[in-house]
């Protein structure tokens, strides 16, 4: 696995991240860094622009900018071909909605012994690979982080973009494919990220499905929001984060604690999976966030005092009045963390025999808002499951089937 050659990343993706990430690894010593987008006209207007201008990625610590890198990355393109053979690490960073045009791209340039990264891979990720890419799933390694590591968001389009924070650990599991991997997959991602956040990759794919903690954070927020709403417009869009009621942290912190008990269920029924990785929110927030949280006493001062959340309101769509009302159909706290993330976690504690009463609260008011179906009399066999990557998709009903082993 040792090599003197530089790194040869492909980050898959053309937004936020993708650009933080492509500025952070090309700033690494002896890395080949390249961007592979497929949307729209995204390769061409950041090639264009890397012609032109440096590439700029500010760094922030407690909302104070500490650095400001200029690397960039040697190519953008919306050709696989030019890109993928080769290459050490494949990481996808991008919304999962995505995944499957990515995964169906790539395929037929895959090589033995790469590294494909999800980063996030978000819920059911290797479910979905192993769908797609058939027998190279097999041989090349798969690591799935939890969450990404920055709050970030591009200042313009191909030129500068800004990480508001970083989290201080992320975890991440990996499975080992057939033939060994090109580069040591326990450090090439953490040489190529930089030194914070600290990757910890370690525990089965299992328990990195069941942390993709966005997907019962930003719903559970959604819901305590919105439940009650009466549908009278409001005058500004309420903050996200910082606005949290108790009731709603609560809430939260209950569809956590069920999350614990899959966890636990798995471990009991396979106790060579490892899931210890699956942790509380408020342990999880303490972990993640040392330096951006103020008052770490409480799951709710975790959330309102995290720096790394100043300013972000919820989706919203302004009227003809100047008001202001939810937008829900549109924005990824719903379309992406339903089918991508909360079906998923449900339909794993379908499987090992959990009861999760305030996850099913939470998605069956969540999949009403955006008209799909998905938890049907208490079971994942809506007619939208087809658009998930929870295991029912793909005929995955018992433990094993999940383990994938």
């Amino acid at each position: 696995m040792a090599s003197s050659k530089p790194i040869k990343l492909v980050i898959c993706g053309g937004g936020n991240a993708a650009h933080a990430w492509a500025g952070i690894a090309s700033s690494q010593p002896d890395t080949d860094v390249c961007v592979l987008t497929l949307f729209q006209d995204e390769a061409e207007r950041w090639s264009n622009s890397l012609k032109e201008y440096d590439f700029t990625v500010i760094l922030n610590r407690k909302g104070e900018c500490y650095e400001k890198l200029k690397a960039k990355p040697r190519l953008v393109t919306k050709k696989p071909e030019e890109v993928i053979p080769g290459c050490d690490v494949v990481a996808f960073v991008m919304p999962a909605f995505a995944h499957e045009q990515y995964l169906n791209a790539i395929k037929p340039h895959l090589e033995p012994g790469m590294i494909l990264v999800g980063f996030p891979g978000q819920s059911g990720f290797e479910f979905q690979e192993r769908a797609i890419l058939g027998d190279i799933a097999k041989q090349i390694t798969l690591i799935n982080f939890e969450s990404l590591p920055w709050a970030t968001r591009i200042k313009e389009y191909g030129k500068t973009c800004e990480v508001l924070g970083t989290k201080d650990t992320t975890m991440g599991s990996v499975q080992i494919g057939s033939v060994t991997p090109r580069r040591d997959p326990f450090t090439v991602v953490q040489k190529l990220i930089g030194e914070k956040p600290a990757l910890i990759t370690k525990g089965h794919p299992l328990a990195a499905n069941l942390m993709s903690a966005t997907a019962y954070l930003h719903t559970s927020v959604l819901y305590g929001q919105w439940s009650t709403w009466d549908g009278t417009p409001l005058d500004k869009p309420p903050l996200f984060y910082h606005g949290v009621s108790e009731s709603t942290v609560a809430l939260f912190g209950s569809l956590s604690d069920e999350v614990v008990q899959i966890a636990k269920a798995i471990q009991a029924q396979s106790p060579d999976t490892d899931m210890s990785e699956v942790i509380d929110m408020h342990t999880y927030y303490k972990v993640r966030y040392p330096d951006d949280i103020e008052d770490k006493t409480s799951l709710l001062s975790c959330i309102r005092t995290n720096a790394a959340y100043k300013g972000l309101t919820h989706p919203m769509k302004e009227t003809k009045e100047g008001k202001f009302v939810p937008n829900y159909t549109n924005y990824r706290f719903l379309t992406e963390d339903i089918p991508f993330g909360l079906v998923v976690i449900r339909g794993i504690a379908e499987v090992v025999g959990v009861a999760t009463p305030n996850i099913d609260k939470v998605l069956t008011w969540c999949q009403e808002q955006i008209n799909k179906e998905y938890l049907v009399d208490g079971k994942i066999q809506g007619k939208d499951v087809k658009d998930t990557r929870a295991p029912q998709r793909y005929g995955f009903t018992t433990l094993k089937d999940i383990i994938g082993h």
